[in-house]
């Protein structure tokens, strides 16, 4: 089968599209033709080998690439449910083992023509919703879901503010919190383009963290009661005036550090303020189930950047480095 994999750590130039050995699927799996698979972060982090991905010399080559939409063309044994034909969305946090692996990072991916998964991390999708669009739900909107629904229980009367609102996880943020709970939504970005798009997808109001003071702003937009959630996949860039922007009783869900690992936490505002601080790292198969129902009735939709084949995968992961895109890069695979 195509694939695109690395045979070391390197930059984008390390990536090469060729040949790999078909998967067979074992008991409890199943097959996938891959039709779209997008791009992430962590797919760039494990190129390079940074932030803990990097691997042994016996794991190469490795395919990268973890979230993924296809059809299935063949079901292991023990399988149920599950039948040859069904088009799916995949989970790529592998849990079938006593420490979750991550598709592409620390299993085989699927930036492949071909993928072999336990059959717990699909999810069939109605024919209203694109492989594309498929594809790029799993690992922005699952952690994103965790925040503001499961954890962060964010009610329509309140506001979330999301951080680095031009993002993959920004742009889910966005459309959970307008498109599912209906409440106010706060866009923190760095361009005015960045701005517009955010509104587009449906924020009440916005701020450029690059021209502006971020807490005196949201003390303007919420009259100085402050926000009810906030969602950050940016790290340390942000989180002394997010978190100082929190209102009582507010609640601060990370899922990423992009922008770094170290901030400092003012203790006395946790306490008196009632403040809860959590991190989430994805989400469950029955949860992106729920996401694959939300966006096959239109109320959520991946914010694609762009489209491309699997040749032009390394172009792909220079510009995603270069931060100046929105939204997500979809690979096509078949």
């Amino acid at each position: 089968m195509k694939a695109a994999f690395i045979r070391q750590h390197g930059d984008p130039s390390s990536i090469e599209v060729g040949d790999m050995p078909d998967p067979k699927p074992a008991a409890g799996e199943v097959l996938v033709r891959v039709r779209a698979a997008s791009i992430n972060r962590l797919d760039l982090y494990t190129r390079a080998g940074i932030r803990g991905t990097k691997q042994a010399e016996d794991q190469f080559p490795r395919i990268l690439g973890g979230d993924s939409a296809g059809d299935i063309v063949e079901v292991g044994n023990g399988v149920a449910g599950l039948t040859v034909g069904q088009r799916v969305v995949i989970n790529p946090l592998l849990s079938t083992t006593p420490v979750p692996k991550m598709m592409g990072t620390h299993v085989q991916g699927a930036y492949a023509e071909l993928v072999a998964v336990p059959a717990g991390n699909v999810v069939p999708i109605a024919d209203s919703l694109s492989y594309v669009q498929a594809a790029s739900l799993p690992t922005v909107f699952l952690p994103t879901w965790s925040i503001i629904v499961r954890e962060g229980q964010l009610q329509q009367h309140e506001t979330a503010m999301v951080l680095s609102a031009s993002s993959g996880v920004g742009t889910a943020a966005i459309q959970i919190i307008k498109g599912v709970i209906g409440a106010e939504c706060i866009a923190v970005t760095s361009t005015s383009e960045k701005i517009q798009k955010a509104h587009e997808l449906g924020a009440d109001h916005s701020i450029n963290y690059k021209t502006e003071d971020l807490a005196e702003r949201v003390k303007e937009i919420t009259g100085g009661r402050g926000v009810d959630l906030i969602v950050d996949s940016t790290g340390a860039l942000f989180f002394e005036a997010a978190y100082a922007s929190l209102a009582r009783g507010g609640r601060f869900g990370t899922c990423g550090v992009t922008s770094g690992y170290k901030a400092e936490i003012h203790l006395g505002q946790l306490f008196s303020k009632e403040l809860k601080l959590f991190g989430v790292f994805m989400g469950s198969t029955d949860e992106l189930g729920q996401i694959a129902d939300a966006a096959g009735k239109g109320q959520l939709k991946g914010a694609i950047h762009r489209e491309l084949p699997l040749e032009e995968i390394a172009d792909a992961h220079d510009e995603m480095e270069r931060s100046d895109h929105f939204g997500k890069f979809v690979v096509t695979v078949a």
